[in-house]
């Protein structure tokens, strides 16, 4: 295993000594350190560092001034940042988060705490750069594959009924039908089951208006495969403005369509190992994260959401709990109830899962940060950590809680045992109008067979 470097920064000699041997024990680091913000600067343009643990406190600059400048450069802006601090008020640990950083731990610090929280945030950058390489390497795919279908489009003609009175070779490679299939043919002969009607009318009222239209269709080619293009569809007229035929021109995106369709796979997989990390440390199965992405996308079909949202919120809901990675073990795997000190700790795991997220300008990050902020809010106003209510809360926040809580409920966790799944239901119930949308709680009623299957296909 290749050796992460992690640079300490304190003005105080002892103190990065005391957090040096504590890392060098697990043997999985390379430790550097500096005594000034100056300094840390200088040294992280010249080693990749995956964590820097950051003292407040420091002459010149402080540890929040030091962070300010760390952000502001694009290439060390994504190192991590954990704040290590004897400032344990809740407005040093506020600012902390403002100035950019991933977390807070107050010195002395346990030993076995900075090791795990060390150990889960370099797990999480390493994920993060590897998730954003997979970007890079795909985006110059998808420019390659760009320039070559711009090299050569399949044309076709037809006459005013829409029968086939010219194709090109690029046309007949792309259906897989010869020229004597296709001539005197009609257009409708590709059709897909699955485009709408309302797009092929929406195509045949803008021609025959005399005018250009553009748009994405997928076809069903010979062999039954599917392909996808880009059109531009003009009728064409004589010196009268008559139209005597129309003319398209495609410009094949098939490969592009199932890339894209590769990268979703990705961030899917992606995603749901970041929500079994945060399963993992609260000792729960990973199966939990799936069955409450499933439960979430049956809801919101049901509901009536698009299938892309379906799918944005299947995606993105295995993150709902990420920011427990954040809240230490004694409380977060704590076998008895919490006091009220440390349930204010637990909560926080909502602004620690957006705060992860919210900067991304991925949609479907952006996605995880609103489920990670908003699971825990209530339909009458009484959840956390906004107190927002109602249709306030998003809806994808308002799915992934009625889905979240079922589940845990007929669940063992270290707190309790599994309850029945009638009591389970009974208890949703009672909830309606109260932690849950009413008609949510219809719809998982009405649907509680599928919910249940989901749920038997996907146990630990």
């Amino acid at each position: 295993m290749i050796k992460q470097n992690i640079l300490i920064v304190d003005d105080n000699a002892k103190n990065i000594q005391v957090a040096a041997n504590v890392l060098k024990s697990t043997e999985l680091y390379n430790i550097y350190f500096a005594t000034s913000g100056k300094k840390a600067i200088e040294l992280l343009g010249k080693e990749n560092y995956s964590l820097i643990l950051l003292d407040i406190n420091m002459p010149e600059l402080d540890g929040y001034q030091t962070a300010d400048i760390i952000k502001q450069n694009p290439n060390i802006n994504k190192i991590p940042i954990i704040f290590l601090s004897a400032n344990a008020n809740k407005e040093s640990i506020k600012k902390g988060f403002e100035h950019g950083g991933q977390d807070y731990i107050t010195k002395p610090f346990d030993e076995s705490e900075l090791i795990h929280r060390v150990n889960t945030h370099i797990e999480l950058f390493l994920a993060k750069e590897k998730l954003q390489g997979q970007f890079d390497t795909t985006q110059v795919l998808l420019d390659q594959y760009k320039l070559a279908v711009d090299a050569g489009a399949s044309v076709s003609k037809s006459d005013l009924d829409g029968n086939i009175i010219y194709v090109n070779d690029k046309f007949c490679e792309l259906s897989k039908y010869s020229k004597e299939e296709l001539i005197g043919s009609h257009h409708r002969m590709f059709r897909s089951p699955e485009v709408d009607d309302a797009i092929y009318k929406d195509l045949w009222d803008t021609i025959t208006h005399k005018k250009t239209w553009h748009g994405t269709v997928k076809n069903i080619a010979k062999d039954g495969s599917p392909y996808y293009f880009e059109a531009t569809i003009m009728p064409l007229v004589d010196t009268e403005g008559t139209i005597i035929e129309y003319i398209s021109i495609r410009t094949d995106i098939t490969k592009e369509v199932q890339l894209k369709n590769d990268i979703i796979a990705t961030q899917q997989e992606v995603l749901s190992t970041f929500g079994e990390l945060g399963e993992w440390r609260s000792k729960e199965t990973g199966e939990h994260v799936n069955r409450v992405a499933l439960f979430s996308e049956l809801l919101a079909q049901v509901y009536g959401c698009s299938h892309e949202d379906s799918q944005l919120l299947k995606m993105a809901s295995p993150m709902h709990d990420i920011g427990k990675v954040i809240i230490p073990d004694k409380i977060l795997l704590k076998p008895s109830k919490l006091t009220k000190e440390e349930f204010q700790t637990m909560k926080e795991h909502t602004t620690y899962g957006y705060e992860i997220f919210h900067k991304s300008k991925h949609e479907l990050l952006q996605t995880a940060a609103l489920i990670a902020h908003e699971h825990h809010e209530k339909w009458d106003g009484s959840g956390y950590p906004r107190g927002i209510k109602s249709t306030d809360i998003h809806l994808f926040g308002r799915i992934t809680a009625i889905a979240d809580v079922f589940d845990a409920l007929t669940q063992d966790r270290v707190y309790k045992k599994a309850w029945d799944v009638e009591e389970a239901i009974e208890y949703i119930k009672n909830e309606s109008g109260k932690s849950f949308e009413p008609r949510l709680v219809e719809l998982l009623l009405q649907n509680i067979d599928a919910i249940l299957t989901i749920k038997h296909q996907h146990s630990a």
